[in-house]
């Protein structure tokens, strides 16, 4: 499974990969392919509670375009990594809705989830290459293309 979703991810070669949409997965390896490695791992030791799950969903046009569901374990490393499927991938009404349906999903398939984090594939971008990372956020969410649902204590202090 090498590829930039692993490397941003600092992923254990024992980590498990599950059920992955392979068209999500291959959009997310394009968006994440010039991502220092380690990034995504930095935010998820500082945002994900241990064992619990974190969900990103990226969208294009209020559709889902690529997803990543990152499993902790109770000492807070990644132990699995998924994409969403099924109906919480296609729900219909908007990013809001969307968003809503996958954190269900992921409650359903892989326990607590502690960050729900969706935005526009713009701002996704846009933050991938942000120096200051809460900048671009606040950024996406005043041009109303965030939903973050839900946000652990930490993220809400790193925002304010």
């Amino acid at each position: 499974m090498p590829g930039p979703i692993v490397y941003a991810l600092a992923l254990d070669p024992n980590a498990a990969l599950r059920d992955v949409d392979h068209a999500q997965w291959a959009n997310l390896e394009a968006l994440l392919g010039d991502t220092a490695p380690g990034d995504l791992a930095a935010a998820v030791r500082a945002f994900v509670s241990a064992g619990s799950s974190a969900v990103i969903g990226i969208f294009d046009d209020n559709l889902l375009w690529a997803s990543l569901v990152v499993s902790v374990d109770n000492s807070g490393k990644p132990a699995s990594v998924s994409t969403i499927h099924g109906q919480a991938a296609e729900a219909p009404g908007g990013m809001a809705k969307a968003a809503g349906e996958a954190v269900k999903w992921v409650q359903a398939h892989h326990g607590p989830c502690s960050l729900g984090f969706f935005v526009d594939k713009v701002h996704a971008e846009a933050l991938l290459r942000a120096a200051d990372k809460a900048a671009a956020i606040r950024s996406a969410s005043a041009s109303g293309a965030l939903v973050l649902s839900p946000v652990p204590p930490a993220l809400a202090l790193a925002l304010a």
